[in-house]
């Protein structure tokens, strides 16, 4: 109708800036605590060693020593033998999301939404546009992945020394001002930690609720603190993770010594099954995402990608409702992933330890 100008389509991340839901990652505390342990990962390289071709992988270990095994008298007698146990990592879960994208659809936005750039390993081109869908729908794939672990994770919490078992041990972290406000609770957990052997450099508190409201009461960590305050600089640090309430339990959370959990994140896109195949690009990719608290980023997990033209009009299941497509691109993200953690039987059964995997179950209270 003329005296009318064209719609003109905005990118909600031009009007809302940072506060646009499509970049916003959900704090995912306990993928944070995995991506941070120390690089190499050596596990997850043993299976996925770039070349495309997953390996079958064991690690060997050996029993630490029990006490009650030497003995008084020079007799040249021998107590004990030492040897390896093989342990071979677990099968890997997988997970993939399928994002669609039509010519005629992505014809209607701005020329910048159809700039090709070029993404991944080896680098493939893409529009814009179907990056920044793709960016939208991480955080779905990102949160079911974060999910999984914190599953596995319920069922592999080590024997906590003090109490003897691994089921969650309850910390107060208590409301009267005499009893050291909130305080108290966390000297007892680092307490807990020195008394399991585990170094507390490094170390990592994942959880909610109670725990969290901890954390934000804490000053700043600061390498100029004085006094009693220096004590903040040897704390575990804490991951912010919505999702293990439904998970670990309300007000649970995991103390975890650094390393002690590793990740296996598996790509098989590499080498010679990589790049361009029979019209299909594949490839893997790092994504350049930061949760919405500034917590941690994700950069270190890898995905599997391909990329697939639609040559002609089909019909598509789409979350099980069949939808008509013009031609366009389907693109599916995909991860092979799973954690391993320290052998529940590294210790010998008269060892003060046995049981203990550096990871320990507690839940919080506030009275």
């Amino acid at each position: 109708m003329k005296g009318l100008a064209q719609a003109l389509i905005v990118s909600a991340r031009e009007a809302f800036k940072g506060a646009t839901p499509m970049d916003k990652i959900t704090p995912l505390g306990y993928i944070q605590y995995l991506l941070n342990n120390t690089k190499p990962n050596v596990l997850s390289t043993g299976i996925d060693d770039g070349s495309g071709y997953i390996r079958d992988v064991k690690f060997r270990y050996m029993q630490r020593g029990a006490p009650g095994k030497s003995v008084t008298v020079d007799d040249c007698s021998i107590q004990t033998r030492t040897a390896y146990i093989d342990k071979t990592l677990p099968t890997t879960y997988f997970r993939a999301l399928g994002i669609v994208f039509e010519d005629d659809m992505i014809a209607k936005f701005e020329s910048d939404a159809l700039a090709v750039m070029n993404i991944g390993s080896p680098a493939t081109p893409v529009m814009r546009e179907v990056w920044d869908a793709l960016i939208s729908q991480v955080n779905g794939l990102l949160t079911d992945i974060n999910n999984d672990l914190l599953a596995v994770q319920s069922l592999n919490f080590g024997k906590n020394v003090t109490t003897g078992l691994a089921t969650a041990k309850t910390i107060n972290f208590a409301l009267n001002g005499t009893n050291n406000d909130l305080t108290q609770g966390m000297t007892q957990v680092t307490a807990d930690a020195m008394i399991n052997e585990s170094k507390l450099n490094g170390s990592s508190i994942v959880g909610s609720g109670i725990m969290l409201n901890y954390a934000l009461q804490q000053p700043a960590k600061s390498a100029d603190q004085a006094g009693v305050n220096t004590r903040l600089l040897m704390l575990p640090d804490f991951k912010y993770d919505p999702y293990t309430a439904p998970s670990w339990g309300a007000d649970n959370f995991g103390l975890f010594e650094k390393d002690a959990v590793q990740l296996l994140n598996v790509c098989r896109f590499r080498g010679s099954k990589a790049g361009l195949k029979g019209g299909d690009y594949f490839f893997t990719l790092r994504l350049p995402v930061e949760d919405s608290v500034g917590q941690g980023n994700y950069r270190d997990f890898e995905f599997d990608v391909q990329l697939t033209y639609r040559t002609c009009p089909q019909d598509v299941n789409i979350g099980g409702e069949v939808v008509a497509l013009g031609r366009g691109w389907n693109i599916i993200i995909m991860s092979s992933y799973n954690q391993v953690n320290i052998p529940t039987d590294s210790y010998e059964a008269g060892d003060r330890l046995y049981g203990n995997n550096g990871t320990y179950l507690y839940h919080a209270t506030n009275a």
